[in-house]
């Protein structure tokens, strides 16, 4: 059986090592945070590929990890369900993401369902994967097939070769230094945890940089956010961004009081002008990072995309 190492626990690596492991390979995650302190313990996680490239190939990923994520909801104990989600936009944007949702899953929004100032809008059926059960049904399924975590800030690449015949880089913002790769930089994104109100749907407005606004539903709050700052590493919440939100959100969901706040939680996306799925010239590593806000929402497409790169190194497509 072959072996691979996959750099980082964060949604991104946990699938990666959860498919070439079901795949054949003997597989071990090193990672100098676990599943609970990534990145992606702090993400909405709602399917939507937000603002990343190359559009045809994320397309494809998203479309990937729609069905996986689907065939997953309502299995007890992944955290995954299927939920309405209001899609605002305009004329003249990309609305290609819908392309490839199953027949009936997404219509456009009549004028009596969008707030005030809105004229164009998607409803689309997605899945949705709560953070605080989804990783941990993640990690719970790659030790059970006999996938291992392991506690280790990796320095170098190169010396994880001597231990086994692929190493998958999912590192993330690590990359930036791990592969010298300059290209990679932070997206900072705020949210709230707020108490779940009696009427809300799930809602984004992701038109303009800067302005991004979006409410998740989840079993037990709901997620308002966001910000999208490039190249900040302040991963403390700030509250003139916290203001900003719930003035952001209110144009979205304008019924009711205002929420009351259970906490503030900021964190890094790892942004790049592109994804990066590929293997690495002259060398037996693969890299799937770069994924910005749509870490989940490529996460299984990229992981197969990983297998079927990994073939040449050994294992079993």
């Amino acid at each position: 059986m072959n072996r691979a190492i996959v750099i980082g626990a964060g949604v991104s690596g946990l699938t990666t090592a959860i498919v070439l492991q079901e795949a054949g390979w003997q597989v071990e995650i090193r990672t100098a945070a676990l599943p609970g302190q990534t990145n992606s313990a702090v993400a909405a996680a709602i399917w939507f590929p937000y603002a990343v490239e190359p559009l045809e190939k994320a397309n494809a990923w998203s479309t990937e990890t729609y069905h996986a994520l689907k065939a997953l909801a309502g299995e007890p104990g992944t955290g995954v369900s299927m939920t309405d989600f209001l899609v605002l936009t305009r004329p003249g944007l990309d609305h290609s993401w819908k392309e490839g949702l199953p027949k009936g899953a997404v219509r456009a929004a009549a004028p009596a369902e969008l707030p005030e100032g809105y004229q164009m809008g998607y409803i689309a059926q997605v899945p949705l994967a709560e953070s605080p059960v989804y990783l941990p049904y993640l990690q719970r399924r790659l030790e059970a097939g006999g996938g291992q975590i392991k506690l280790q800030e990796v320095s170098t690449a190169g010396a994880l070769l001597d231990e086994c015949s692929l190493v998958v880089n999912c590192s993330g913002l690590g990359s930036r230094e791990l592969f010298r790769d300059e290209g990679v930089y932070p997206i900072r994104g705020q949210i709230l945890s707020v108490e779940k109100p009696k009427s809300a749907r799930s809602a984004v407005d992701s038109m303009d940089k800067g302005h991004l606004a979006y409410l998740i539903v989840r079993s037990n709050d709901m997620i308002m956010g966001g910000t999208d700052y490039d190249g900040d590493y302040n991963t403390s919440p700030v509250a003139a961004d916290t203001a900003e939100i719930l003035s952001r959100c209110r144009r979205i969901q304008a019924d009711g009081p205002p929420p009351r706040i259970n906490r503030a939680l900021a964190g890094l996306r790892p942004g790049r002008s592109a994804i990066r799925c590929e293997a690495e010239a002259g060398a037996p590593i693969i890299h799937n990072y770069g994924h910005g806000g749509a870490g989940v929402t490529v996460s299984w497409g990229c992981a197969r995309e990983v297998l079927r790169l990994a073939q040449p190194f050994g294992g079993m497509a």
